[in-house]
Order: C-alpha cells, then sequence, then structure tokens
C-alpha cells in the first residue's frame, strides 16, 4: 500500500473521527475515502467471538470457487 503524508491542516481535520468520510477536492468531487484507525477496532467480546467460532458452518473454498466457475 502506498502513503500520502499530510500537511498539518489536513492532520487537524483527520484526528478524532471514528467513521469513515469521503476525501473531496475544492470542486466537491470524491478523490477519496479515509477510514480512521478506531473505526477499524472491533468491539465484540472474545466469548462472543468464541461462541460464532464454534457454530460457523462455512463450505471450503475449493466448492464456492467451483461454484463460481460452473456460473461463468
Amino acid at each position: 500500500m502506498s502513503r500520502l503524508t499530510v500537511d498539518s491542516a489536513m492532520l487537524a481535520k483527520l484526528q478524532g473521527l471514528s467513521q469513515p468520510v469521503d476525501v473531496c477536492d475544492d470542486q466537491g468531487r470524491i478523490v477519496g475515502h479515509f477510514v480512521p484507525s478506531a473505526a477499524l477496532e472491533l468491539d465484540i467480546p472474545e466469548e462472543e467471538l468464541d461462541r460464532r467460532a464454534a457454530n460457523f458452518h462455512g463450505r471450503p473454498l475449493e466448492t464456492l470457487v467451483a461454484e463460481w466457475e460452473r456460473r461463468k
């Protein structure tokens, strides 16, 4: 992934955000999206994650790929 260094004025606007935002140019056109690291953190208790893992009834990746290939 590439990096973009922001100036102090933009940094001040981005700090403290907890939700993703569109980044626009001075014409209002979206040039990208900013997702603050706080928005990526999950607040799910370890017990809930364990419960979900124990009850997961997925299918093997090979099966999903084969079905996708047949639909082409």
